[in-house]
C-alpha cells in the first residue's frame, strides 16, 4: 500500500521545546508509515538540522507564507499536516473550511491555553478562534494530564484527544556529560529557557538582591534579554547573574548546578525539568506549572520543589545548601522514575495517526 504524505509545518529553528519534539519526531523517517516532509517559514535558528527531509522559506510572518504553503500541500499532494502552534493550526483549518486543501489535520498543543494565549489581546483572538476551530482537527496531542483535563473542560472532541507525554532519550543525554560549575562555594542555580515572559524571571529576578551566596546562570535567548539585563543592573546583581545565551547542548551545567531554577508563569510539560532529572539536577519550580503534577514520584520526593509565591520561593533559597561535592561534582543518578524513549514516542504517534485516518 502507497504510504500517505506527512507534512509537518513549523515556524523556524528556536531552541524551544516544541521545535525539539517536532524535529525529533521527523528525524528516523524510513521504514516508517508514512512519507514526511518538514516545511520551515523562516529557516532562522540555532536548531536547524540536516537530520530531516524539509523545505524552508524566509518569511518572518506566517501571514505572508500562507499562499506558498497552500500551493506546496497542493501540488506535492499531501494527506496529513502536523502543527504545533496554534496559529499554524488556526490557518490550517481555515484553509481546509475553504477548501484550498483537504489534509487530516493533526495538532500538538505544546502550552495550556488559558495561560499561554492570554496575556494580549493578540493572543486572546487567537485562544477564541482556537477553541472554535480545534474539532475540525483529526487528531488533537496533548502532553500532561492537566492539558487533557483543561482540553475536555474546553468541549474537545474526547476521542480526538490523545495523552502523548514528551520523550526523553536518558541514556543519550547523560553520554559523555561531565558536570560543570563556576568556582566558589555559593549555591548554583540554572535556567535553561527562551527568555519571554512566559518563563516568569522578569517577577523573580529582584529576589537575588535579598539573597547572599546563590548564583543563577541563565541559558538562552529571547525578547525579554534586555529587559532582564535592566532588571539586574537595576537591582545591583550582576555578580550573581550571569547571562550565557543559548547553548545547543547545555547538559554539563545542569549537571553541574545545585538545582534547575524554572519561574514559569505557565508550561506545557518543560523539557528543560526532564533533562535536568534525568542528569540527577534537581528542581525548583512554582505551583503554577500545574502540568509538573504529572512527576508524582519527583513531586513526593522532594527532587522537584514546587513553590507558592515570590515570598515561599524567597524563604526556600534562603535555606538552600551546595551539593556535598561542590568542590568536584561527579554527574549524579537519574531522578526519573521512568520516561518515554524518542522510538516509542515515534511509533505511539504514528499509531495514533493512524487509527483516526
Amino acid at each position: 500500500m502507497k504510504k500517505k504524505k506527512l507534512l509537518g509545518i513549523l515556524p523556524s529553528y528556536a531552541g524551544g521545546g516544541a521545535e525539539k519534539i517536532m524535529l525529533m519526531y521527523f528525524h528516523n523517517f524510513q521504514k516508517r508509515p508514512f512519507f514526511f516532509k518538514l516545511l520551515v517559514v523562516n529557516n532562522d535558528g540555532p536548531l536547524k538540522t540536516k537530520l530531516v527531509d524539509s523545505i524552508e522559506y524566509k518569511y518572518k510572518r506566517l501571514f505572508n507564507s500562507i499562499p506558498k504553503i497552500i500551493s506546496y500541500i497542493r501540488k506535492k499532494k499531501f494527506n496529513i499536516v502536523y502543527s504545533t502552534f496554534p496559529h499554524i493550526t488556526i490557518a490550517l483549518i481555515i484553509s481546509k473550511l475553504l477548501r484550498l486543501h483537504n489534509c487530516n489535520i493533526v495538532v500538538r498543543q505544546p502550552n495550556m491555553l488559558y495561560p499561554s494565549l492570554s496575556y494580549s489581546f493578540k493572543l486572546r483572538i487567537i485562544r477564541f478562534l482556537y477553541l472554535r476551530l480545534i474539532n475540525m482537527a483529526d487528531v488533537i496531542v496533548v502532553t500532561s494530564k492537566a492539558m487533557r483535563e483543561e482540553a475536555l473542560k474546553n468541549n474537545f472532541n474526547k476521542n480526538k484527544v490523545f495523552l502523548l507525554p514528551n520523550p526523553l532519550d536518558i541514556r543519550n543525554i547523560r553520554k559523555n556529560v561531565i558536570p560543570e560549575r563556576k568556582s566558589g562555594l555559593a549555591v548554583k542555580l540554572v535556567f535553561v529557557g527562551r527568555l519571554s515572559y512566559q518563563k516568569g524571571l522578569d517577577r523573580v529576578l529582584g529576589l537575588f538582591s535579598k539573597i547572599d551566596n546563590i548564583e543563577l546562570s541563565i541559558i538562552g535567548q529571547g525578547e525579554q534579554r534586555k529587559l532582564l539585563e535592566n532588571l539586574v543592573k537595576d537591582n545591583k546583581i550582576e555578580e550573581k547573574i550571569t547571562f550565557c545565551g543559548f547553548i545547543p547542548s547545555p547538559y554539563n551545567v545542569i549537571a553541574g548546578a545545585d538545582y534547575l531554577f524554572l519561574p514559569s508563569r505557565w508550561e506545557g510539560m518543560p523539557n528543560c525539568v526532564l533533562e535536568s532529572l534525568a542528569l540527577g539536577t534537581p528542581v525548583i519550580a512554582f505551583k503554577d506549572i500545574i502540568t509538573l503534577n504529572d512527576l508524582t514520584f519527583n513531586i513526593k520526593n522532594k527532587t522537584i520543589t514546587m513553590l507558592e509565591n515570590e515570598e515561599s520561593l524567597l524563604a526556600y533559597l534562603r535555606g538552600l545548601r551546595p551539593r556535598k561535592d561542590k568542590l568536584n561534582p561527579m554527574l549524579r543518578k537519574s531522578l526519573l522514575n521512568n520516561s518515554l524513549s524518542e522510538a516509542a514516542y515515534r511509533k505511539k504517534l504514528d499509531k495514533i495517526i493512524s487509527s483516526k485516518l
